[in-house]
């Protein structure tokens, strides 16, 4: 699995190599910036899942640069200071920040910290899911063919939703069972699953002759086309 791709903004050099080690040596990628305008065009990039802001960045702010930051991502975001004030917590949570370590820190408690964020992250259900010609709205089980709805029932959507939650593996029948009617293969009527798989596949058609939906034989079905989260 691949690792987190980490930013570390701080300007004091002998601290910012000093963590880029840490966190090396946990096998996450890592970027260093010393100025917001710098921070920002690595967080503008996308690839960043999570960030490590000092507060003191000389000139600039590491709450200010949370708050642009905030205005395009919701990466995690972990403030480390040297100010152990209540009023300071306060102000890294307003400004969007999501956990707070005060300095001198242990090496084990940011690595900590920064696992849960990173998993916290994890759990959450993209808001947009695109594939093909297709958009898929998590949140509101919304599935759209170039920007038209395209109408599904709701053990529909659970099996598109479950197929695209396990992109590229596929998925065996007690599998796809359990995610979609949330019990085992002896209480859904053995065609169901397949008549569901069929009536889909009718709906979703093909993405550059391929169909979206392709049965694995021996296993079950997977989700055949590319899927950007």
């Amino acid at each position: 699995m691949q690792q987190a791709h980490i930013l570390v903004v701080e300007d004091d050099k002998n601290v910012a190599e000093g963590l880029r080690d840490i966190f090396s040596a946990q096998s996450y990628t890592v970027d260093l910036a010393e100025t917001n305008a710098d921070a920002l065009k690595f967080a503008e990039t996308g690839e960043i899942d999570l960030a490590v802001l000092d507060v003191s960045l000389g000139t600039d702010s590491g709450y200010e640069l949370c708050s642009q930051i905030r205005r395009f991502s919701d990466m995690p975001i972990l403030f480390l200071t040297a100010r152990n004030s209540e009023m300071e917590l306060i102000r890294g949570f307003q400004a969007g920040g999501d956990d707070y370590l005060t300095k001198p820190f242990r090496m084990q408690e940011l690595l900590m910290r920064v696992q849960a964020l990173l998993r916290r992250t994890a759990r959450k259900e993209p808001g947009t899911v695109k594939t093909g010609d297709l958009t898929l709205d998590m949140e509101k089980h919304l599935l759209k063919r170039d920007g038209e709805p395209v109408s599904l029932s709701g053990v529909e959507w659970k099996i598109v939703s479950s197929l695209i939650a396990h992109y590229p593996h596929a998925l065996n029948r007690e599998e796809l069972l359990y995610f979609v009617w949330d019990t085992d293969s002896s209480f859904v009527e053995a065609n169901t699953l397949n008549v569901n798989v069929s009536r889909l596949r009718e709906k979703l058609g093909n993405c550059k002759g391929r169909p979206y939906i392709e049965t694995v034989r021996g296993v079950g079905y997977r989700w055949a086309v590319q899927v950007e989260r």
